[in-house]
């Protein structure tokens, strides 16, 4: 037997983590082989047939033939500058947003400016505000930097504003200056709900009156398939108080681990400042640089038609299968669709049943920062074609109406 097995301490190490590391579950949030093997409407995976893959390798290959030298170094910390001024193209072009080099940060993913917003501006016990529910990956981070999450409802046209107004006039007579304002502006996580042109503007005014800046998430603004195109609230503030968060994970492919920050340039100077990555993703933002121009705007139409399809396939199972008493959101874009059963429902209690017949889903409660959504479920119309998207809600129809019956 080796020595170094053999002596190894039968103690755990819970005393030398940190206070973020602490708390944490003993396994990842993603387990990609629960999603192949199973009916998922869990988590907003891409559609895997629609990923790219030949058009990339030959991006992949121009890109080393041209620039292979400068796509394998380090690189320089904000991004490959040949994907900045592509960003910037398509973010004039598409989202009315004027950015210079000095705006943009290019990031590893959506995920990873959050967590530099957080870095920036929140120290442990700090207030922000949220919408409520929201995005599960932003309930986890704030809560593992030790915010103070003050939740803010929303309706179907977004964030509440008049709630939100009220929170912080408290905070305010309390002597609290909220860090931000955290949104996801169009097709929001989970709700699927779309920010109304008119919140949008008095959001803006709030967050001036305030003293505070808003976080805007804008993952997927490019997957829309019903109404017209709002303009994202960074281009409406003209980027004083709003720093805007992009990625290409929902259309290139979320394997490529890149997104983007866009805010006044002392931010991004002070977030740039804190990243120690020799430069996000350098070889991958030369890839994307060569693919985007190409291949961009019909690679997103192809898109807009497949998850269309999928949205309304699942909201006509919905239709079908669903107990009287239960509503859901109809978005017009995005990857969910929001779930609310009547009461005697706990959709965490009824997961076990569902994986038993092969079926995830998002417990509503992942997505509350303080503890609701019993009666909720998150449900991805995204990864699952329109057969399997039927055969999985018309089993979570049967355990549901199962669930009710027992209840009374």
């Amino acid at each position: 037997m080796d020595r170094t097995a053999r002596e190894s301490p039968t103690h755990g190490f819970g005393a030398l983590f940190s206070r973020r590391a602490a708390g944490l579950p003993g396994r990842a949030l993603l387990d990609d082989t629960e999603v192949v093997d199973r009916i998922s409407f869990t988590f907003g995976f891409p559609d895997a047939a629609s990923l790219p893959a030949q058009q990339v390798a030959e991006s992949t290959l121009r890109a080393l033939a041209e620039r292979g030298d400068r796509a394998l170094q380090y690189g320089d910390t904000r991004g490959y500058g040949g994907l900045i001024d592509i960003l910037r193209d398509k973010l004039a072009r598409d989202q009315g947003i004027d950015a210079t080099r000095d705006n943009i940060l290019i990031t590893a993913g959506s995920s990873q400016a959050l967590d530099l917003i957080l870095d920036g501006f929140v120290d442990w016990g700090d207030t922000i505000v949220s919408e409520n529910p929201t995005f599960l990956g932003a309930v986890s981070a704030f809560r593992d930097a030790g915010a103070n999450v003050v939740p803010t409802p929303i309706d179907r046209d977004g964030i509440d504003v008049a709630a939100l107004e009220r929170n912080l006039a408290r905070l305010r007579a309390d002597g609290v200056t909220p860090k931000f304002i955290y949104v996801i502006s169009n097709f929001q996580n989970p709700a699927g709900v779309c920010l109304s042109l008119e919140r949008r503007r008095a959001l803006i005014a709030i967050a001036h009156r305030y003293g505070t800046i808003v976080i805007e998430d804008d993952a997927y603004f490019d997957l829309r398939y019903d109404g017209e195109q709002l303009p994202p609230i960074y281009a409406l503030d003209r980027g004083e108080h709003v720093v805007y968060m992009g990625t290409l994970s929902k259309t290139m492919g979320p394997g490529m681990r890149i997104g983007w920050l866009v805010g006044p340039p002392e931010i991004i100077r002070r977030l740039t400042a804190l990243k120690v990555d020799g430069g996000t993703n350098i070889f991958g933002s030369h890839v994307a640089a060569d693919w985007l121009p190409r291949h961009l705007a019909d690679h997103i139409a192809g898109l807009r038609e497949t998850y269309r399809r999928r949205r309304d396939a699942m909201l006509a199972a919905l239709e079908r299968s669903m107990p009287p008493g239960t509503t859901w959101s109809r978005p017009d874009g995005g990857f969910f669709i929001w779930v609310t059963f009547p009461d005697g429902i706990d959709t965490g209690r009824m997961l076990a049943q569902a994986r038993e017949r092969g079926v995830d889903y998002l417990p509503g409660t992942r997505c509350y920062s303080d503890g609701r959504g019993q009666r909720d479920m998150r449900l991805a119309f995204s990864f699952s074609d329109e057969a399997r998207i039927e055969r999985g809600i018309a089993i979570l129809g049967e355990i549901a109406t199962g669930e009710l019956r027992e209840a009374g």
